[in-house]
């Protein structure tokens, strides 16, 4: 995957090792009209190529169209790798701005609307392993509907005063992710400083069988620190807690930041492990007395870079991981212990080396854009 642009695994706090990376060159096509439906784009090749995650709008994507687009269409080929026999097959889109449609050879798997969260579709019964699909993708974003757009544009087709140019369509990896017939929905975990614990909450998707169970491992580089497991073949949300004896207690604090590595597991009545996870957790409490905001029961006074996520070849996208990271580490050198994320979902990478940096963060959701026109 080295040649591939933002190859990293997208999804750090619930990661699997077997997945497919489709970011890189797909089939690209600008809709105009929004008309692609009646001129049989489904079935038809593209005219032009793009470098997915990257919005079209950007230079980074090879197009860098500024002006307004109703629709944009994607196009690729993807053989499923027959490794995965057995599986299902999850598409996973981490970002498409904004009313998105998703074909697989020629079958609607669904829409989403909204364009900054994640979202999936379920390819069984579509494609199996070993079999060539062709996905297709329509994304529409029509220029003056009231939704959540955050700084772009509406006003030309540059960026003017405080906003920054828009971003249509794909703006973050697309990915192939195997899991079992039965197989873990993204958890909950919870820190109790209080009482050293953490509650997971590890919610199932497809049918539970007699003796089914989940396992917890929580631990360190030192070894394992605690465990737990519980029943899973009823129908409720499996909750469990990983209790940290005082001895291997250690927190998260701004700057100095320590996180614990979790294990999930599901396990079938043979004791085989037909689901897992990796997933990691860092201890602290949050709580306000007065004005105060109070990390671990200790005041921390908030010194914030207001950072809007934005960069000149990528647009909402970083060109790099290694952009995230510096993002983060020039507000340390500067003296900032946080920052408030402004008018975006920034994508779960940043997210992750804020956790490992020790660097707090605030999160907005992108405003409505309600204009006056």
């Amino acid at each position: 995957m080295t040649n591939i642009p933002r190859n990293e695994y997208p999804r750090p706090q619930f990661s699997r090792d077997e997945w497919l990376c489709l970011n890189g060159e797909w089939q690209f096509e600008i809709d105009y009209a929004d008309t692609g439906m009646q001129r049989g784009m489904i079935e038809r090749r593209l005219s032009g190529r793009i470098t997915v995650p990257f919005c079209p709008e950007s230079p980074l994507s090879g197009i860098g169209h500024t002006d307004f687009m109703n629709a944009v269409w994607y196009r690729r080929e993807v053989t499923i790798p027959a490794s995965w026999a057995g599986k299902n097959v999850l598409l996973h889109f981490q970002a498409c701005d904004y009313d998105t449609h998703v074909w697989i050879n020629g079958h609607e798997l669904g829409s989403h609307r909204g364009g900054f969260t994640p979202f999936s579709f379920d390819l069984s019964g579509f494609v199996s392993p070993g079999d060539t699909a062709v996905i297709v993708v329509c994304a529409r974003d029509y220029a003056y509907e009231h939704k959540a757009g955050g700084k772009q544009s509406l006003d030309t087709c540059n960026p003017a005063g405080c906003h920054y140019l828009r971003t249509t369509g794909i703006w973050q990896t697309v990915w192939l992710e195997p899991v079992g017939v039965t197989s873990f929905k993204r958890p909950r975990i919870t820190p109790d400083l209080g009482s050293r614990t953490f509650t997971v909450e590890l919610p199932l998707c497809g049918p539970r069988a007699t003796g089914m169970k989940v396992r917890a491992i929580m631990s360190t580089p030192d070894g394992e620190v605690c465990r737990a497991e519980i029943n899973a073949d009823l129908d409720f949300t499996p909750q469990l807690r990983l209790e940290i004896p005082a001895s291997r207690l250690q927190l998260w604090e701004p700057g100095n930041a320590f996180l614990y590595d979790l294990r999930l597991e599901l396990i079938d009545a043979a004791g085989n492990i037909i689901d897992y996870a990796d997933s990691y957790a860092g201890m602290r409490s949050i709580a306000f007395n007065g004005r105060k905001v109070l990390i671990n029961g200790k005041p921390v006074f908030q010194r914030q870079v207001l950072d809007q996520g934005y960069y000149p070849e990528g647009i909402m996208t970083a060109p790099s991981e290694e952009a995230l990271i510096k993002d983060i580490e020039l507000s340390m050198a500067a003296g900032f212990n946080s920052a408030r994320l402004h008018q975006k979902v920034f994508e779960e990478r940043f997210l992750y080396h804020a956790d490992r940096l020790g660097y707090m963060v605030w999160g907005e959701f992108g405003d409505w854009g309600i204009h006056r026109f």
